[in-house]
């Protein structure tokens, strides 16, 4: 079975490994978002600087790599065994930014779904651009790098190698440039699928009946404020229980998740006659228990 590469295991960002790039040849990138977001250096940066910077990273090494929200840290190594500490920070998206991303996302059904499934969409990136949000910088500028080497220029062959480094990491975790901005995906997609199910679930006013429940007595599904108990925002049981068999869980209707191919509600359902089961047999042990006590 093929290695995982370092970059591919949650937590496994190296501290004092040595890295090289992958590319030991060509352009930088395998995927659309690499090549544009490698594209954004190249067209700023000095070329002579910016080859010697793929050699650095190819044939010297990178460590340290630490990656959080709005930041990059690394270490370049060119020659020798001293490394040069190199820094690039992003600009993290105030909250009214990312409330924009959330509700456009939330808003078209193929953006939500290749959120969740994990695929990077370019629709994402254009829909975002056009809204002037950028995941991939429009321009070098807009990344402050740090590096204290002697040459002057920005991006220095050592910024260029870790902009590199960068990149090939984006290649195969792109979702890091969700976190460059400030979230990770695992809050992004909790806010969108938060947000599409009070869409699609909205509660009902305290002062209002469902007609469902008006006509069968058992409680809207979705309505939690009457799970179990049918009771509303008043301490009185508006209706009584239905003498129906009517499974608790059902009463919130499905779940947002699936297990082995069913909906997360149908497996939890599946247990109910076994705890009941279990709960009788355990009733009626007690009930027998008791009984040989005060016969005794």
């Amino acid at each position: 079975m093929k290695r995982k590469i370092w970059w591919q295991i949650p937590g496994a960002l190296p501290v004092s490994k040595k890295i090289t790039l992958q590319s030991q040849y060509g352009p930088v990138g395998k995927n659309w978002w690499t090549f544009r977001f490698v594209s954004v250096l190249e067209e700023y940066g000095e070329n002579g600087r910016l080859s010697r910077a793929k050699h650095c990273a190819r044939n010297g090494f990178g460590n340290a790599i630490r990656i959080g929200p709005g930041e990059m840290s690394m270490g370049i190594c060119c020659s020798g065994t001293a490394t040069r500490p190199v820094g690039l920070l992003f600009p993290r998206f105030p909250t009214e930014v990312w409330d924009m991303v959330i509700d456009t996302i939330t808003s078209d059904a193929a953006l939500t779904g290749s959120l969740i499934t994990g695929e990077f969409s370019q629709d994402l990136v254009d829909t975002l651009e056009q809204k002037e949000i950028f995941l991939i910088p429009d321009q070098y500028r807009s990344v402050r790098a740090y590096c204290h080497c002697s040459d002057d220029q920005n991006p220095c062959i050592h910024i260029a190698a870790a902009w590199y480094f960068l990149a090939e990491i984006l290649d195969e975790e792109p979702w890091m440039l969700f976190l460059l901005h400030g979230m990770r995906r695992e809050e992004v997609i909790s806010r969108v699928q938060t947000i599409r199910h009070q869409a699609s679930h909205p509660a009902f006013a305290s002062d209002e009946i469902p007609e469902t429940e008006r006509k069968t007595g058992i409680p809207e599904m979705y309505d939690t404020r009457s799970f179990f108990s049918c009771i509303g925002d008043s301490d009185e049981v508006r209706h009584p229980v239905p003498e129906r068999k009517v499974s608790p869980i059902r009463l919130l209707g499905p779940a947002p998740y699936r297990l082995g191919g069913k909906n997360l509600l149908e497996r939890i359902e599946d247990l109910y006659p076994i705890i009941q089961a279990y709960a009788k047999g355990e009733m009626d042990r007690m009930r027998e228990k008791l009984f040989r006590q005060r016969n005794r």
